[in-house]
């Protein structure tokens, strides 16, 4: 914006106008005064001053615009009808940038305007840059230099000899006489660049340099000839940096950009490259390798138990210990790479190990087996021994996989089926694997659809009384009828259902259709017995465990007592705390609880006795060999022992013989389930016999 002062009505009005017809903005002020009221509540970019006005004049004007700080270096243009040389001495003298007189030629004033904003913008930037200079020159310790070549001699700033570290008279004229300070090869290489640079070759380069006082550095330097009229080099102009922190930061940054930060061990991207690289090698060679993928077990649980930052300490240790297996590995690092470069963690608790040129395949299982063992051995923590333990799956090339894609999916193929093997150990890949992968991907997606299309169904397993033989209770057993698979086993669609996160819908489907048969019996006018449900861990832990447990009762108009909810040990001892709280509410809506197959996790008593628990259920695994088993039989005692203390019914599931009902019945335990007493029924069915018993 340009501010106009004259107190001449028609000049504001003429000026004005041509200003803003060649874009600008203009205020107006029409004596001295008023211009310093509107300089100082304004951001002007340009002044346009009359000389004479009324009360104070042009000049007065200008010294004070000058004297306010954000007026020093604006550009002030004065414009009078005097053009004697006092007056535009005294104009200068003030700070005028530039002289116009009267009368105004318009089209002249705007280029006049135009050419005073340029140039004051170019001096800003000027300034500014100066300014970066001399900053950027303090804090990056530039040092300059001069070789005069025909004189063979140096001139060097004191930074650039603070930079080298040396004050010798020789260091500071002689143009070789700091080569000595630079390490090889650095040396022969800068000597010949220095050599080829009186010939008139410039150079840049970075060299490193052991000062007088034994510290490292790496320094910076570039240098340019300069010649004279008739081509011939006469001087050699130059700086000297140190760059010693920014190549640090350089090769933290690739070190980042190509290693885990946590473990050091090469990252997801390093390994990518290297095994890609190395598959090339080896089938250009006919060479063999092995891809080892490792998973830990069980480390959320720990991470979940004592916190992530043991839980990033053993993950150190375990890195530590792999490329201990690693260096013992004599076959390993033939190519010439180093254990860092073939261990890698490819994120959480996921590790690779890649084996070069194997000759037999034993080599291999060798090492994986070695892992396995070192990797067993207790961690001692924070005074916290714990154990972690490693799957591990192992994909050989050529014979699993000839590009890296392929081999990481069936290393990994390999890995998962170690897990379901028992875990703590390693397995190699087979063409089942890949074959019961791809039927695995085929009933995460037929289940997808399943809920939809109505091929689940709950089938009702009676519970009898112990001493009556009554049905008094049904536990239902969710069932898929697939419509090209047939039945198809829980043992395969509930785990499936678990990793996928499918068990939530399916569990709180189990609640509504459960709810709904008992809704529909008794609307039926038949008889009603109370129905358990299992619900997984992930049903137990979801927040929308209770809300749809309040909906399906209420919906079906359905008193809780009819509802019972079955729980694993595991999935009320992962966080007891948390556990307790969810268990408090569902009590408060009547449910009946029980614990399923107690005895095969890890309750303590203690936390046990604080659940509000109604009923415990003996595991089948306890019940099959009774009464000839002594260890079952003392177990199933002391399980039974426990639950009367505690005041605790109990169910004994698997019951099939009448020596097992035998035994049982006469220690007491209420109620069994099992074949002698029925099969798991459809609705229909297990009503019919229900009726068929009253």
């Amino acid at each position: 914006m340009i501010l106009l002062v004259d107190d001449d009505v028609m000049v504001r009005l003429m000026a004005t106008e041509a200003l803003i017809s060649a874009g600008f903005e203009v205020m107006e002020a029409g004596s001295g005064e008023q211009a310093l009221e509107l300089f100082d509540s304004h951001g002007f970019s340009l002044v346009l001053l009359d000389v004479n006005m009324s009360g104070m004049d042009g000049f007065e004007v200008c010294r004070r615009i000058r004297e306010r700080a954000h007026g020093r270096r604006l550009p002030v243009i004065m414009l009078t009808g005097m053009d004697d040389t006092v007056s535009i001495d005294s104009a200068y003298s003030l700070g005028a940038t530039d002289f116009v007189t009267k009368p105004l030629n318009w089209t002249l004033l705007v280029y006049r305007v135009r050419y005073a904003l340029r140039a004051a913008s170019t001096v800003m930037e000027l300034e500014v840059s100066e300014r970066r200079l001399a900053v950027a020159q303090r804090v990056a310790r530039l040092g300059g230099w001069i070789w005069h070549v025909g004189e063979d001699r140096c001139e060097r700033s004191a930074i650039c000899l603070d930079l080298w570290g040396d004050t010798r008279v020789a260091a500071q004229q002689v143009p070789f006489g700091l080569l000595s300070r630079v390490l090889s090869p650095d040396r022969q290489h800068l000597h010949a660049a220095m050599e080829r640079a009186r010939e008139g070759v410039p150079y840049q380069m970075s060299f490193r340099v052991q000062r007088a006082d034994g510290s490292l550095v790496t320094l910076f330097e570039q240098a340019l000839p300069v010649r004279d009229e008739f081509g011939r080099v006469v001087r050699i102009e130059g700086v000297t940096q140190d760059v010693t922190e920014r190549e640090l930061a350089e090769q933290r940054i690739r070190f980042l950009a190509y290693h885990d930060s946590l473990t050091g061990l090469a990252n997801r991207q390093m390994f990518r490259e290297m095994l890609d690289h190395t598959l090339a090698r080896s089938r250009r060679l006919g060479k063999r390798c092995a891809l080892l993928y490792l998973d830990l077990d069980r480390l959320k649980r720990i991470n979940d138990s004592f916190g992530h930052t043991l839980g990033d300490q053993i993950l150190r240790e375990v890195a530590s210990r792999l490329l201990g297996s690693v260096r013992s590995a004599d076959f390993v690092g033939r190519e010439g790479l180093q254990p860092d470069e073939v261990v890698a963690r490819l994120g959480g608790d996921e590790f690779t190990v890649l084996l070069t040129d194997l000759a037999h395949t034993e080599d291999a299982a060798r090492v994986a087996a070695r892992i396995c063992q070192e990797l067993g051995q207790p961690i001692q923590m924070d005074h916290v021994e714990l154990v972690v333990t490693a799957s591990v799956g192992i994909a050989l090339f050529p014979e699993n996989g000839d590009d890296a894609e392929t081999l990481l999916r069936h290393a990994d193929m390999a890995m998962y089926a170690a897990k379901q093997r028992g875990r703590n150990t390693f397995e190699f890949f087979t063409e089942t694997m890949q074959q019961r992968a791809i039927e695995r991907l085929s009933l995460e997606q037929d289940m997808a659809h399943a809920l939809e299309g109505g091929q689940f169904a709950l089938h009702y397993q009676p519970q009898v009384d112990a001493v009556t033989g009554r049905i008094v209770s049904a536990e239902a057993l969710l069932r898929w009828n697939h419509p090209q698979r047939g039945a198809v086993s829980p043992v395969e669609f509930i785990p499936v259902a678990e990793e996928t996160g499918l068990i939530v819908p399916l569990g709180e489907w189990v609640v509504r259709e459960a709810c709904r048969q008992i809704a529909q019996w008794r609307d039926q006018g038949r008889p009603v017995v109370p129905v358990a449900v299992n619900l997984s861990a992930i049903n137990f832990r979801s927040d929308s465990l209770l809300p749809q447990i309040v909906e399906a009762l209420e919906s079906n108009r359905l008193s809780s007592h009819f509802l019972h909810v079955e729980l694993t040990e595991s999935a009320v001892m992962h966080e007891p705390q948390a556990a307790l709280a969810k268990l408090a509410a569902l009590k408060a809506l009547g449910l009946t609880l029980s614990i399923d197959d107690f005895g095969t996790g890890y309750s303590s008593l203690s936390t046990l006795k604080q659940f509000p628990i109604d009923l415990l259920k003996i595991d089948r695994s306890f019940v099959r060999d009774l009464p000839d088993d002594e260890s079952d039989a003392s177990i199933v005692d002391a399980i039974l022992a426990m639950a009367h203390a505690l005041g605790l019914r109990v169910v004994a599931e698997g019951v099939e013989t009448e020596a097992q009902r035998q035994f049982l019945a006469q220690r007491k335990c209420g109620l069994m389930q099992g074949y002698l007493f029925s099969r798991p029924l459809p609705a229909e069915d297990f009503m019919r016999q229900i009726e068929a018993a009253r």
